[in-house]
């Protein structure tokens, strides 16, 4: 009768082990797939006017963002080609750096841009909450 018991304790710690883990993996990605500019206009209490005069600007960010990022890519893969070919330090290694350098820089200067463009067409108060936003997220970030 002890071990019946046993077997079945072991059993619920178990289930209540296994609903926590999930329920953990759950809102973890949950948290993951929040949108950040949903996210962002949600915590700057973006009106139905701001958001269509903002709309523009995010349309035109996302396509720069698209294109900085193809490039980054591209580059990438002319350092793996370059990689591939087996020698340090050469000319092709050191170019396609060059290039993952100057598109993260452009992406960069893109996104500081973008921000105090959008910063324009908020309140003083939104805007002070955007600059800090974007402080906190430079700070937090690697």
């Amino acid at each position: 009768m002890k071990h019946i018991a046993g077997f079945f304790i072991a059993v619920i710690a178990i289930a209540a082990l296994s609903s926590f883990c999930t329920m953990r993996w759950i809102e973890a990605r949950h948290a993951a797939a929040v949108d950040p500019h949903e996210w962002l206009h949600s915590e700057l209490k973006i009106t139905p006017e701001q958001h269509q005069a903002l709309e523009p600007i995010e349309t035109k960010f996302a396509e720069k963002n698209r294109q900085l990022k193809e490039q980054m890519r591209a580059a990438n893969h002319e350092l793996a080609v370059a990689i591939g070919k087996g020698q340090s330090n050469s000319p092709e290694i050191s170019a396609a750096i060059g290039k993952i350098h100057l598109h993260m820089g452009e992406l960069q200067n893109a996104s500081i841009d973008h921000i105090f463009e959008m910063r324009a067409k908020l309140t003083p108060e939104q805007g002070a909450t955007l600059l800090r936003l974007a402080q906190q997220a430079l700070d937090d970030s690697p």
